[in-house]
């Protein structure tokens, strides 16, 4: 499939980089069209995640690189400005190769070749949503052209300063205070020192506990915040769904309620997952046969989800997602297998169109790659690999 968009601007660009980034990341692709109520969740329960972040020293080294934007250290044009910090990105992944290649971007590139996808462009939704940034509205190149106003505002005050009377010198101080004031980031002191001469993947203790301060103070109401107050090991769980079964009982009534919608569904909607990957393979897949063997013995209470409560927690309103979901349900709850497959393959055709939909492709596959999403865990191990970040931190 070829995509093409009219370039307006750096900004409307990047927007539709994000877009097709998000279709390439591991464990997103959404052969069904569901992937705006598995967002939904996600961002309830892992708010500032995405399943490209590998580790959590990505949410302070793109602050502190940012910031040296307003001391004057990559000049004042702004795609100066930009391909500078890509560079200095580059060289912070470098320098923390020598060290551990676990969870370094670009660390199968290096050091010759450099990622598309920057890790300012994968970490700046949850630097804001942390409150790490403390403006959550505007991108990283507003922010670049706002400091470089500021930066000029100052200069030209204190110009001012030197030539006019008292009475404009008293206005203009005054003035000056306000713009000096004004902070867009929120971070531990170690920005301050050199914090590049031993730069690892991973969190110093400062660090780590003030990512773990700010998560729980600026989500509070999140699985995330909940998970980090409470200590929690994420590791004893191989799954979403073994999370709930052990917490339910501890979480808030809102959260429990938003766990076991989404519990549901992802076990409603795995039964579709895996019937799209017996069609495709002409029913050789052998993951996809096993899994419909430990399935098809709960079709029925699988399928007894409440599909409208999740429709108005999320705002659904997508007439073809929810006349896909509720005749999967209502068939499903008829254990009526053969016409499934027929729902499904009318879904994605409906997606995809007849040349470029899967089920229409049938031989083209090996037939035991699984195709799409196998289940969904709301980016838990994303932020596994956070939390544990978060508590290897603490520890040194």
């Amino acid at each position: 499939m070829q995509l093409g968009w009219i370039d307006f601007s750096k900004e409307e660009r990047e927007k539709v980089l994000d877009v097709i980034n998000l279709l390439s990341e591991d464990g997103a692709v959404d052969e069904l069209g569901i992937g705006i109520i598995r967002d939904s969740f996600a961002n309830i329960f892992f708010p500032g995640t995405s399943t490209v972040q590998t580790r959590a020293k990505y949410f302070f080294i793109v602050p502190y690189v940012l910031k040296e934007v307003e001391d004057g250290k990559y000049g004042n044009n702004i795609d100066t400005i930009l391909k500078k910090i890509n560079d200095e990105e580059k060289q912070c992944a470098i320098k923390m190769l020598e060290s551990d290649k676990d969870g370094v971007i670009g660390a199968r590139s290096l050091p010759n070749k450099w990622v598309a996808r920057k890790p300012s462009n994968i970490y700046w939704n949850g630097i804001r949503t942390f409150k790490l940034f403390t403006n959550d509205k505007i991108s990283i190149s507003e922010y670049i052209k706002l400091a470089c106003s500021l930066k000029n505002q100052k200069k030209v005050i204190k110009l001012g300063n030197h030539n006019d009377e008292a009475e404009e010198n008293e206005k203009d101080d005054k003035d000056a205070g306000d713009i000096f004031k004004f902070n867009f980031w929120n971070l531990p002191d170690v920005f301050k020192t050199d914090w590049r001469a031993n730069l690892k993947i991973h969190l110093l203790p400062e660090e780590a506990y003030f990512l773990r301060k700010q998560i729980i103070n600026e989500i509070p109401d999140s699985l995330f915040a909940y998970l980090l107050k409470n200590n929690i090991d994420a590791n004893k769980y191989v799954s979403f769904a073994a999370l709930y079964e052990d917490i339910k009982d501890d979480v808030s009534d809102k959260l429990r309620l938003d766990m076991r919608m989404a519990v549901e569904f992802g076990r409603f909607i795995q039964m579709a997952f895996v019937q799209y990957n017996l069609i495709i393979s002409a029913e050789n897949n052998t993951r996809a046969i096993d899994l419909w063997d430990e399935l098809k013995g709960n079709i029925s209470t699988y399928s007894s989800l409440d599909l409208n409560s999740i429709y108005i927690r999320f705002g659904i309103t997508n007439y073809r997602l929810k006349s896909f979901l509720n005749s999967l349900k209502e068939t499903l709850l008829e254990e009526n297998i053969v016409k499934v497959r027929e729902i499904i393959k009318n879904r994605e055709n409906d997606l995809k169109g007849k040349a470029r939909a899967k089920v229409n492709r049938i031989g083209e596959f090996d037939e035991n790659a699984w195709i799409g999403m196998i289940s969904l865990d709301y980016r838990f191990s994303g932020a596994k690999r956070i939390i544990n970040d978060i508590y290897e931190g603490e520890a040194m």
